[in-house]
């Protein structure tokens, strides 16, 4: 009986992290949209990595050895692996989705983040509802949510929302960055 009552609350954990999906029946409807196997991926548009690279080098200019790619970009549909495996970089890969008022915030104080950081890392948002085949590989159980890469390898995983300042904070622990 222990062991039952035990594997229960075990699995009962993650329900009780804060993000979409918690509030109302509506916000559970719209979660399983990108949770359910049984709806089709869109094909992905096939991009080059080349095409993540900036083009405009005056942004980068004044800073040396200054990285050469969007601090804040939106995922589309790339291969997964050329976007989190790439060395040298810090990535932030971020699950939201367009309905939840959490990943909106994230949004938000991600892409200020980013730019405060003039190029410490990159955040590439990735749009559960979109891709929700990836959502399902990554076992995403609720948006937003953060993963943390650096030197191609994940180090971190953040579900549900968090301000500015804790934000900071964390990836100050994890990346060694800001003051």
């Amino acid at each position: 009986m222990n062991k039952l009552l035990r594997t229960l609350f075990i699995s009962a954990l993650p329900l009780l992290a804060v993000g979409c999906g918690d509030d109302d029946e509506l916000q559970a409807e719209q979660a399983a949209r990108f949770t359910t196997s049984t709806k089709p991926a869109p094909n992905p548009v096939r991009v080059s990595l080349q095409d993540a690279i900036r083009q405009d080098a005056h942004l980068s200019a004044g800073i040396p050895g200054a990285p050469k790619f969007e601090l804040y970009s939106e995922y589309k549909g790339e291969d997964i692996r050329q976007v989190t495996g790439v060395s040298g970089r810090k990535l932030i890969l971020v699950f939201t989705a367009d309905w939840c008022k959490h990943s909106k915030a994230m949004r938000e104080c991600l892409r200020k983040l980013a730019e405060d950081e003039k190029g410490n890392f990159q955040v590439v948002d990735v749009n559960a509802d979109k891709y929700p085949q990836l959502a399902n590989d990554f076992n995403l159980v609720k948006v937003p949510t953060i993963r943390l890469y650096t030197e191609g390898i994940e180090v971190r995983t953040f579900e549900g929302y968090y301000d500015e300042t804790t934000l900071r904070t964390m990836l100050n622990q994890v990346f060694s960055i800001g003051n």
